[in-house]
């Protein structure tokens, strides 16, 4: 709660297995700036969060015994390190090794006992889960179906390295989310139904009576959408 008041934008990253975390604090500054120094850069983020990340999700995928021991190293791996840039060198990150993931959206106040939840679960199952769990909040709006639509939110993500088995724990994690009225973000990997949103959103109805009067011929529309949002 401190981290989330005191912070402009503020995520956290959990490893399953661990008792860790990695937070991220972003926060406007006057300046002036103060880039990383580009050998860390590398170093950072492409040399450890996108070569060496691929190496050892190589290694878990084959070998699934070994990711507890990689997520604990894992939380370690990244240093900390303080820097002012501009936003698109802050808020942006390459991400060269593919994933699978679901993110829902959550009451905020319901964030602790989702992740409580969350991480009971991964820890009673045989699951082995490389990669972390990013959690991160966003104010209430009044943007109809967005995901923050009426309420603060926080947002949880999990995540599988690509060829990894994963709808066994996505389908878990979305138990427990949906529990908690959660939000899927629109585009990742979610099963829910127009009539699972209509519960979720109060202004669904309002915005499919646009598209009724917007797309009546269903222009707009393939498989995923239908099942979004209906006829």
């Amino acid at each position: 709660d401190e981290l989330w008041t005191e912070n402009e934008h503020f995520e956290f990253y959990w490893f399953p297995h661990t008792a860790s975390t990695n937070t991220k604090r972003n926060n406007r500054s006057m300046g002036p700036e103060q880039p990383v120094k580009p050998l860390a850069g590398w170093f950072d983020d492409e040399f450890v969060a996108n070569g060496l990340w691929q190496v050892v999700n190589m290694v878990g995928r084959a070998t699934p015994a070994t990711i507890p021991t990689i997520a604990r190293i894992s939380t370690k791996a990244w240093s900390a390190r303080t820097y002012t840039d501009i936003p698109y060198k802050v808020f942006t990150s390459p991400r060269r090794v593919r994933f699978v993931e679901m993110e829902y959206a959550v009451p905020r106040a319901a964030l602790v006992d989702t992740l409580r939840e969350l991480k009971g679960m991964v820890d009673r199952s045989d699951f082995r889960i490389s990669y972390p769990v990013e959690v991160r909040t966003a104010p209430a709006d009044d943007i109809t179906l967005s995901t923050a639509s009426g309420r603060d939110s926080a947002y949880i993500a999990v995540h599988m390295f690509r060829g990894t088995p994963y709808q066994a724990y996505f389908t878990e994690a979305e138990r427990i989310f949906t529990a908690h009225e959660g939000r899927p973000h629109w585009g990742k990997v979610n099963t829910r139904d127009a009539e699972y949103f209509a519960g979720v959103y109060p202004r669904f109805g309002e915005f499919t009576a646009l598209r009724d009067r917007l797309d009546p011929e269903r222009r707009f529309q393939n498989d995923y959408l239908r099942r979004v949002l209906g006829q």
